[in-house]
């Protein structure tokens, strides 16, 4: 870990306005600018030290406000290892006030940050490109010399001189155009608030919007590249309620004057909540909601919200410096999540939410795992901070205290906050402070349990003559001697009661006249695992349907599956609990039904395949019977999402013939543009692809490349994957590090590592091209490529896996790698474990 002292700017000067011009120069990818900053001198000095990186700057000078003395020249120092620029003058400067100005230069680069291009192609094949911005979280140096660190707030004022025929958007209302005699244009943009450096953007380039939709008052539009207008209709009106619902709920109006919703062909992160200018990913705005599948257009809804609640949570009040990263990244994603459910509930939004919860609560088993706030000193390590445990248990522990406190008296303390810090910076015990007076209850002693350490419990629950005895350990997957506790908010059902308490003992008693029956984690909340006791567990498993919520059935479902991947069950105990849910019907439970089944599928022996398939063909066939292989009419999105879900469990683990039969025929039609429902075309295009010869691969390559919005082009994109060739395999790695957009190329390598059959193929392919993928593709990204190694699970591969990436670390993201290295150790050991009982189980 590095020092903090080392990477913070020196407090002599600090920023109080920003007057950017930029000249971008999109044909020879350069940029030009000029920045005059007002400063307040804090202690004599007789130097300035700001950010500035992969810039040259070719003048520097200082002028002490409201004298008319000729500006002083500086001379600038770059030291482009530690990001900084050290402009000197001939004499102390005074406290006080003071401007400077700079010129400087520098390259639009390919790397998806600070100031790059993006490429798109129209629909004559034609290639155009546009000039954008990713700031987050120390980009900003790289388009112009700044104080880029998020506690030195500033105005800006931005202008752009657009080259003809382009046009371009900024954080704030355009408020000026002078035409140049070369035919360029100068856009003038009125002031920002005082806002972070991290949340300046413009965009330039062949641009398009819609016509400003009123949000009480405030005009938001959706910019795009041209020829896509048709896909905004969606996002115009989740972006709508979305701001409308935020700000009602922070009791606070919208904190700039418009917002633009701007469609990103080429982007490293899924978006950016930079103030009234949000860049996205296409394929997280734009959209045919008749032609995506429920998955597809919950997630644009979901990141909409997610970046407009940063306008509040992030934009207005700023975390002070990197290491809180976490707290505005894990409360926009706990808003993201309620704005949703508000805006349409019949999507069952939180219910949903528990798989992402599952996946952390995974991660979070790990002795490689982190607490959620560490401290953080360089670029890198801040880099670091974007990841499951920061968004989704972040997410996950604000959720288990809302639901604690009661969703009321937790708004209280959020509104108080918000308006006591609005325009200034936090540290997260701040949030807990003004919900703590707001509540009169722990909560700082509390969440500090969960934020400041890494890790969860199991709470342990069995039957006692007085009644419940819960019994706290730290959840692990391999084996630790950690004695740590929290304090746990548990709810506990039985009788129709529940009785709430916070754990804090390692055991305690809650006294119930009928334990037997008894729901740990009531309402699925809380971010814990919870293991039974067997008569517990079999009375729950006989009752499930009846006694249990949604939530809680997939918790049952979930827990059981994480007590295999520590030993704690047998992979049979799993399906005992699948053949105990046979008649399921909810989405939830049925994604952790399936992800055990084919967990297990990655563990059973070659001769074994066979039997296995058939097994969970049984498995499958009563819910894929109740909910039918046609759409029935009136059903709603979830139902039909379900069904996609069974069909790709039939098709791809059970290899069921009828299934497959009737996957061709819709992959056919949605190949030939026929109406056919997204969820079952979704399905198809996998369940296909896995049976696919090179006829139809070419034909997927071509559905990719003429893919009329960005979800299909994604479905037929990563679906490339999933053929059962070695060299179709070798051909999608080919075409990743060659045609494939770099920010895509991640997801489809990290597909291609995790072939069932071929995994090890491709990682010997990524292996050897590795400098390749290292110098084509973000840094930010390398970590998803490497996601895919985890069922790399024979001895002679994990060995090798592990041996090359201790040799080749990962700066931006090793806490991460480690992770997934340490899955792969997990996976390895339940292979060894499992996988001779499978064979006898299955004999």
């Amino acid at each position: 870990m590095s020092d903090l002292h080392d990477h913070r700017l020196p407090r002599t000067a600090v920023p109080l306005r920003y007057d950017l011009r930029l000249e971008p120069d999109l044909d020879a990818a350069t940029f030009g600018g000029s920045v005059t900053i007002e400063c307040r001198i804090e202690a004599e000095t007789s130097e300035i030290v700001l950010n500035a990186a992969e810039l040259d700057i070719d003048e520097a000078t200082l002028t002490v406000a409201g004298h008319d003395a000729t500006p002083m020249p500086l001379a600038a120092e770059l030291d482009e290892g530690a990001e900084r620029a050290t402009l000197r003058a001939g004499v102390p400067i005074a406290p006080g006030e003071v401007e400077l100005r700079l010129t400087f230069r520098g390259v639009l680069n390919d790397q998806l940050r600070g100031f790059y291009l993006s490429t798109w192609t129209d629909a004559d094949g034609a290639e155009h490109v546009l000039a954008t911005t990713q700031f987050e979280s120390t980009n900003a140096r790289r388009a112009f010399p700044c104080f880029d660190e998020p506690d030195l707030k500033a105005v800006f004022a931005v202008s752009l001189l657009v080259p003809p025929g382009l046009e371009c958007v900024s954080c704030e209302t355009e408020i000026g155009r002078d035409e140049q005699p070369d035919g360029a244009t100068l856009v003038r943009f009125a002031d920002t608030m005082l806002m972070s450096t991290y949340l300046v953007a413009f965009v330039v380039g062949e641009l398009e919007w819609t016509d400003p939709v009123d949000v009480d008052g405030v005009p938001m539009r959706v910019v795009h590249v041209p020829g896509k207008a048709h896909l905004t209709d969606f996002a115009l009106e989740c972006g709508a309620f979305s701001l409308r619902w935020l700000a009602d709920y922070f009791d606070l109006p919208y904190p700039g004057n418009k917002v633009d919703l701007v469609a990103i062909p080429d982007f490293a992160f899924g978006a950016m909540e930079n103030l009234g200018c949000v860049t996205f990913r296409e394929a997280l705005l734009l959209t045919d909601p008749d032609q995506a599948t429920q998955a597809e257009v919950g997630r644009i809804a979901l990141v909409i919200a997610h970046e407009l609640a940063h306008m509040w949570f992030g934009d207005l009040v700023t975390m002070e410096w990197w290491d809180g990263i976490w707290l505005k990244e894990a409360f926009a994603t706990f808003m993201e999540m309620a704005c949703v459910h508000a805006w349409k509930p019949e999507w069952r939004q939180w219910e949903q939410f528990t798989v992402d919860r599952a996946a952390a609560l995974d991660t979070d088993a790990l002795r490689s795992t982190r607490a959620i706030e560490f401290p953080v000193g360089s670029p890198d390590e801040a880099e670091a901070m974007y990841d499951i445990l920061t968004y989704e248990k972040g997410a996950s522990i604000v959720r288990m205290l809302e639901q604690y406190l009661t969703p009321e008296r937790f708004r209280d303390g959020v509104r108080a906050y918000l308006a006591r810090h609005q325009f200034g910076n936090t540290r997260n015990s701040d949030l807990w402070d003004a919900i703590e007076e707001a509540t009169d209850e722990p909560v700082r002693s509390t969440m500090d349990t969960w934020i400041l350490q890494g890790g969860h419990p199991v709470v342990e629950a069995e039957a006692d003559d007085d009644g419940l005895r819960l019994t706290q350990r730290v959840n692990r997957y391999l084996a630790d001697d950690d004695d740590r506790r929290w304090s746990v908010p548990v709810v506990v059902r039985s009788g129709g009661r529940e009785h709430r308490r916070l754990l804090v003992d390692r055991v305690e008693l809650v006294r119930l006249d009928d334990p037997i029956a008894a729901v740990v984690n009531a309402g699925g909340h809380g971010f814990y695992r919870v293991q039974y006791a067997t008569e517990l567990r079999a009375a729950l498993l006989a009752d499930a349907s009846e006694q249990l919520s949604t939530v809680e059935r997939f918790g049952l479902v979930d827990d059981t599956w994480s007590a295999v991947l520590s030993g704690r069950a047998t992979a049979a105990e799993f399906l005992d609990v699948v053949r105990a849910f046979a008649f399921e019907h909810d989405l939830p439970v049925w994604r952790a039904l399936g992800t055990g089944l084919r967990g297990i599928g990655r563990l059973v022996g070659p001769d074994d395949h066979d039997r296995y398939r058939a097994e969970v063909g049984e498995l499958v066939r009563p819910a894929l019977d109740i909910c039918g292989l046609e759409v029935a009419e009136g059903e709603g999105p979830l139902e039909r999402q379900l069904r996609g879900l069974l069909v790709g469990l039939a098709g791809s683990v059970a290899h069921d013939d009828e299934v497959i039969g009737l996957a061709r025929g819709w992959q056919a039609a949605d190949q030939r543009g026929d109406a056919v429902d997204p969820e079952l075309a979704a399905a198809a295009v996998t369940v296909v692809a896995e049976q696919g010869d090179d006829a139809t691969y070419a034909a997927y390559l071509d559905r990719f490349r003429g893919a009329t919005n960005p979800q299909q082009q994604l479905r037929y994109l990563y679906a490339l994957a999933a053929f059962p060739g070695r060299a179709q395999l070798e051909r999608t790695i080919d075409l990743a590090l060659t045609e494939v957009r770099s920010q895509n190329a991640p997801f489809l390598l990290a597909r291609c590592l995790d072939h069932g059959e071929h995994g090890a193929v491709a990682w010997s392919e990524v292996r050897s091209r590795w400098a390749e993928i290292t110098e084509r593709l973000p840094s930010v990204s390398l970590t998803r490529v490497l996601s895919g190694i985890r069922w790399l699970i024979d001895d002679d591969t994990s060995a090798d896996v592990a041996a090359f990436l201790a040799e080749h670390p990962v700066p931006q993201g090793q806490k991460t790698v480690d992770q997934h290295l340490e899955k792969l150790q997990v996976l390895t050991e339940l292979r060894r474990r499992e996988q001779p009982r499978l064979a006898t189980l299955l004999a």
